[in-house]
């Protein structure tokens, strides 16, 4: 097992050869990319850094009512499926978000049932995962596909390959009220990527608000005043558990901290910071 990194905002003001180097001076071990290129993967072989994740395109198209945009979709998510194969990326990471939220959750799931599984279909052709994360999107539709125990079981009946898979991020399930750990029992074999990212609840603020949230106070960024994403380690996730078990099911890839809390954001010096911490915590467990 690894401990890998998204790529935070402020890093970006860093080449992505200059950013190589630092993860890899600071212990990091793999990235994770947008697009899969020759000139990416040269920085990330050069730093010593496994390639982790590169972003499926083409999501949103595919998850269109309009065929020609579907069509159009397709074609962007097999040139980078393909391209992510030839320079050794094993998994594509995606959130099945729709066009149209409007339409509700069951209705977009009719799409994906025509438009997704050929897609997993070729990733698994050439050796390539799709791993899906779980955030639910935005209020108040909250419409993406693929972020539930109940969509998952249906995703996986409705395409059973096993290039399509879970990016297990536990910090979702806890701000969602879903129990993370049995989640991470029953889908541990479907478990392709791992986000390191935790959640804290304020039960005070709970009490106050309940999931609904603020009606008067503004939220915080990466939250709102009842919950909000932390590095791993500050928030209720047990990391050591979540560790332990990845390894008791056989899991052998890549925990990437995916950095999203207000107290290490919008400066490359409170970044850095915090993916330093975040990597010092999981290094207690990870092997």
């Amino acid at each position: 097992m690894k401990i890998g990194l998204r790529i935070p905002g402020a890093a970006r003001e860093l080449s992505f050869e200059q950013f190589c180097r630092w993860c890899a001076d600071t212990g990091f071990q793999a990235v994770d990319v947008g697009v899969v290129t020759p000139e990416i993967k040269k920085a990330a072989d050069a730093a010593g850094l496994a390639l982790g994740t590169s972003d499926l395109p083409g999501v949103r198209e595919l998850l269109s009512a309009d065929p020609a945009k579907q069509a159009a979709g397709a074609e962007s998510a097999r040139s980078a499926i393909r391209a992510a194969a030839e320079h050794g990326a094993k998994n594509m990471f995606c959130v099945f978000y729709p066009e149209d939220a409007s339409l509700g959750r069951k209705a977009n799931f009719e799409i994906w049932k025509q438009t997704i599984p050929p897609i997993v279909s070729f990733a698994e052709s050439v050796g390539v995962g799709i791993a899906m994360e779980g955030w639910p999107g935005g209020a108040p539709y909250f419409p993406a596909l693929g972020c539930t125990p109940e969509m998952w079981r249906a995703m996986f009946a409705a395409c059973p390959s096993p290039a399509l898979g879970l990016n297990y991020d536990p910090s979702h399930l806890v701000r969602m009220g879903i129990d993370w750990k049995r989640a991470l029992d029953e889908f541990a074999p479907r478990i392709k990527h791992v986000h390191g990212k935790d959640t804290e609840i304020d039960a005070e603020r709970l009490y106050e608000m309940g999931h609904l949230g603020p009606s008067l106070a503004s939220p915080r960024p990466f939250g709102d005043l009842v919950w909000r994403y932390t590095i791993p380690g500050d928030g209720v996730v047990d990391w050591r558990h979540v560790v332990n078990h990845l390894e008791d099911s056989g899991f052998d890839g890549i925990i990437s901290v995916e950095l999203e809390d207000h107290r290490y954001h919008r400066t490359w010096e409170k970044e850095s910071e915090g993916l330093r911490r975040s990597l010092a915590h999981l290094k207690q467990f990870v092997r």
